[in-house]
């Protein structure tokens, strides 16, 4: 696992494998370390099944003391998304949850009293989802991916890009952005937040689809007064003909901020709808290929909890299933995704 490459590739993934190989070789005894990184690296080639090296990382947990976040990220080391689905459902499957990592999950993600909107079909907010302990979570978590004084962010990965004089700037003037797997995010918290939403929005929504699995996410921290023009978020383009697709899962916390969105660029008018701290956006099936924008963010409109806990601006996470697209990581700090080696209408 020393060599290995996770899924958003570059110096800081080697970094990080390189941080998990030292945890890992911390954790377990020479001999079983030896046999995990052996059938990690014959999984990767095909050579063993996936829950051939499922097992063998089950046994590491149970009898060998690798905690369950150090097993996610083993397999997080995994480049096909594929593969990574079938190993966390296979480890999930035989492996008891952690009590820690199971209280934090109950504690950070379950909704509070939160109300369904209806926008229209396919188209629902869940007002309040996620509770006050989730979006500090979320925040914290977020910002702590994009530090402006980590590796990652000299780079060019975080919220900021390094300038000529050696200060830090959003990376898109009045935002900053990141575009990562679901796994950054520690323990799967993310992934099953991801999945609590879609589950509330499809019982709102006959027309939601469910067939939704977290793929990528994309990060963006907007200052107040900040705005985002129109677009489409692209799609396999399959789908676009058909105009469907699963839905997209949008996470807001921090600042309010106004969403705007119509069916057609050539629509004279377009609805608002008010994103607040805590609200969560899903747009899929027939609204799957809405032209949506940032119009406005508040200031101002922080709420208590959050005050002191992040920087002031918006936070929006937002995950997607983006199937067998693969992301251009080249051409960060664009969202440029390629279907069959065709590039997919609607990067922004």
């Amino acid at each position: 696992m020393d060599d290995a490459r996770d899924a958003t590739g570059g110096e800081g993934a080697r970094g990080r494998c390189q941080k998990l190989a030292k945890a890992l070789r911390g954790q377990l005894a020479k001999k079983a370390y030896d046999a995990l990184r052996a059938h990690a690296r014959a999984f990767q080639r095909r050579e063993v099944t996936t829950s051939e090296f499922a097992k063998v990382l089950v046994e590491c947990a149970r009898t060998g003391g690798v905690t369950r976040a150090t097993a996610r990220e083993v397999i997080a080391t995994t480049p096909s998304a594929l593969d990574r689905r079938r190993l966390r459902e296979c480890v999930g499957r035989d492996l008891d949850d952690d009590a820690a990592v199971k209280s934090t999950r109950e504690r950070e993600k379950k909704p509070h009293g939160f109300k369904t909107e209806r926008l229209g079909p396919g188209l629902v907010c869940l007002r309040k989802f996620l509770s006050v302990e989730a979006q500090m979570w979320l925040a914290s978590e977020s910002f702590a991916l994009g530090e402006s004084g980590s590796d990652d962010a000299a780079r060019g990965q975080g919220f900021f890009a390094k300038m000529g004089d050696g200060t830090f700037k959003l990376n898109q003037g009045s935002r900053g952005r990141m575009i990562l797997e679901p796994d950054a995010f520690p323990d799967g918290i993310l992934t099953q937040m991801c999945e609590d939403a879609v589950a509330a929005a499809c019982a709102a929504d006959a027309e939601m689809p469910t067939n939704m699995n977290p793929t990528t996410c994309l990060v963006n921290f907007y200052k107040d007064g900040a705005e985002f023009k129109w677009h489409k978020d692209s799609e396999d383009p399959k789908l676009v003909k058909s105009r469907t697709g699963p839905p997209i899962v949008s996470f807001s916390v921090g600042l309010s901020g106004d969403f705007g969105y119509k069916y057609s660029f050539d629509d004279p008018e377009h609805k608002v709808v008010r994103l607040n701290s805590g609200d969560v956006l899903l747009f899929g099936g027939p609204s799957r290929m809405i032209v949506h924008s940032v119009l406005n963010v508040y200031p101002g409109s922080m709420p208590g909890h959050l005050r002191g806990k992040m920087l002031n601006g918006r936070l929006n996470v937002t995950v997607r299933d983006i199937g067998c697209g693969v992301i251009d990581a080249s051409q960060f700090p664009a969202y440029r995704v390629s279907y069959d080696g065709v590039q997919a209408d609607g990067n922004v």
